[in-house]
């Protein structure tokens, strides 16, 4: 059997772990994950070519190649072991080291011509490889040598933290410490029986693995010593980390005022289950309580005389989900004092709660009989403000079952069920002889038509001057001013593109064109639910934002389900 392929696809692999490497760490590069990657494929490159020479010249330059990458290799293993171990790594014995290894690549370079290294070297055939018969020369034994103070040197770091350190991920050491040994038997086995297919480039490939697992899984790390920097400085804030299986990350010193029993919890580990006062606090491990489905509420913990609130949030990377982070704020001032309210201040806020309630409701009331009174005029709509609203509140549920898209929350989707209404607003301004018109409209005509979503933003602004709720009147203006316009960019009135389109606007388009299509118009005759449907879905990525495009289709049976009795019962508009 020919095993040259072997070797070959080593070097390929290593190739691809380097650009990998690259790719995921491009905006914060490590210089010695990076040299580690590229001495590797240097090493995995010389042997493929070692193997595949077939003069003896070509086979001393190829492995002459593999031992300098070899050598270095295993150097700038040893200092990212270092790092990872958060230990310092003296530049006396870093220099020491690189001169040590620079001697040996010397001694490899040279010796066709000195035989320090090797001695009467001659080249063999193996199952198709090619293979330098030699023997051992002076020199070999410092590269012995120096293998065997780069391993142990590695094997006693780690070993050391596993046992004196809390502030690094002990199940990431253990899998080095494995590894270390694993490669260094691996090495000296085969040597020791004569064995000589040599199995280094793909101990450097598993090598390689662990450090790309590893360098995403600092990224994380990375981020909750930033998240440090941002609290530690801000009195009463502090924040436990949690990777997506709910171990252990770490945490700041509030947190271990609030928690002192976090001290004790070691990195990548779970709370152990006799720590009830911050499980029960946390809902760790809470069945009926899942953290996802709480994302970004406040909650209630108290330990001792301590009150706070706490709120969980995802820690994401590149749209990658890497955890949880739960920020603590101190309440205890606050919940004292609410202790200490009398029944009159209980009284009042529910007074004041009340009459506010009633002011919302009769500005519900006032929007949606403006909105109505606007529909009125028109007579190809009839119902349609209505139909819409309630499409956008059941479109709604769905949305809010994706975390992943930006801005959804139930806050915002209730304000925009809320100013649904209001998105014809400007067919106020739009003439009666086109906007009662029975059937189609003209070019000139359809031009003025689409005038109304600029004038509606006008008017609803001018409509909600006296709210407060900034939100509320940003999210109407966008939804009368935008609702026409198209992901293409074709739309109107200002043909915006993609998510430049607020995504209010993109939302109301959907339940818009729906409306329109399931519902008998004068001129035209009321689609089926599949052809809208069908419609809907081959205008993703031309009409209508392809991510909620997509939520809105699922949604279809519940959309049916209310369209079949709202088309059945007689407008009241």
């Amino acid at each position: 059997m020919d095993f040259r392929i072997v070797y070959l696809l080593a070097a390929f692999i290593s190739l691809l772990a380097l650009i990998f490497y690259y790719e995921i760490n491009v905006s914060k590069v490590n210089k010695n994950y990076l040299l580690l990657f590229l001495t590797t494929l240097i090493s995995n490159f010389g042997y493929a070519m070692y193997v595949h020479s077939d003069t003896l010249e070509a086979a001393m330059a190829g492995n002459l190649i593999s031992y300098v990458g070899s050598i270095y290799t295993i150097l700038f293993g040893l200092i990212v072991m270092v790092e990872m171990c958060n230990r310092r790594f003296y530049f006396p014995l870093r220099l020491g080291l690189f001169i040590w290894a620079t001697i040996i690549s010397i001694f490899v370079a040279t010796t066709r011509d000195t035989q320090l290294f090797f001695n009467n070297p001659c080249l063999i055939k193996y199952h198709g490889l090619s293979i330098i018969k030699y023997k051992m020369g002076p020199a070999m034994i410092l590269y012995l040598i120096y293998l065997i103070v780069i391993n142990l040197s590695g094997l006693i770091v780690t070993a050391c933290t596993i046992l004196t350190k809390k502030n690094v991920s002990k199940k990431s050491l253990k899998i080095l410490m494995a590894m270390l040994i694993f490669g260094t038997l691996s090495y000296i086995i085969p040597v020791l029986l004569g064995i000589k297919f040599n199995f280094m480039p793909y101990i450097y490939i598993i090598m390689e693995i662990f450090f790309l697992y590893f360098s995403t899984k600092s990224n994380t790390y990375d981020l909750q010593l930033n998240l440090i920097n941002v609290y530690k400085n801000r009195t009463g804030y502090g924040y436990i980390a949690f990777d997506n299986n709910k171990r252990f990350l770490g945490c700041d010193e509030f947190a271990l005022t609030f928690f002192p029993l976090l001290a004790e919890i070691s990195l990548d580990t779970c709370i152990p289950e006799n720590f009830t006062s911050i499980i029960q606090n946390l809902h760790y491990n809470d069945c009926n309580w899942d953290w996802n489905s709480h994302l970004s509420q406040d909650f209630r913990v108290s330990n001792e005389d301590k009150a706070a609130i706490c709120t969980i949030h995802r820690i994401s990377i590149n749209r990658m989900r890497m955890g949880y982070l739960l920020e603590i704020r101190d309440d205890t001032e606050q919940q004292n004092y609410i202790k200490g309210i009398n029944s009159y201040n209980k009284e009042l806020s529910h007074l004041v709660k009340e009459k506010t309630e009633q002011v919302t409701d009769m500005q519900d009331s006032i929007i949606r009989g403006i909105a109505t009174m606007v529909e009125s005029r028109d007579n190809s709509t009839g119902g349609h403000i209505l139909r819409t609203s309630d499409c956008i509140e059941i479109f709604a549920e769905e949305l809010l079952k994706h975390e992943e898209i930006e801005k959804l929350s139930p806050s915002f989707l209730k304000l925009l069920v809320k100013a649904a209404p209001m998105h014809d607003l400007g067919k106020i301004a739009v003439d009666d002889a086109i906007l009662r018109k029975p059937g189609k409209f003209t070019p000139e005509e359809y031009e003025k038509m689409k005038e109304h979503p600029t004038k509606g933003a006008v008017i609803v602004h001018k409509v909600l001057s006296g709210i407060n709720d900034e939100e509320f009147r940003q999210i109407a203006v966008n939804v009368a001013h935008y609702h026409h316009e198209k992901w293409d960019g074709t739309g109107y009135p200002e043909k915006l593109h993609g998510e430049a389109i607020p995504l209010e606007a993109r939302i109301m388009a959907l339940a818009d064109v729906f409306d329109a299509l399931v519902s008998k118009r004068c001129y035209k005759e009321a689609k089926s639910f599949d052809e809208a449907f069908e419609i809907i879905k081959n205008n993703l990525g031309h009409h209508f934002d392809p991510v909620i495009g997509k939520i809105f289709i699922d949604c279809r049976s519940k959309l049916e389900e209310y369209y079949t009795n709202a088309l059945d019962t007689p407008s009241t508009a």
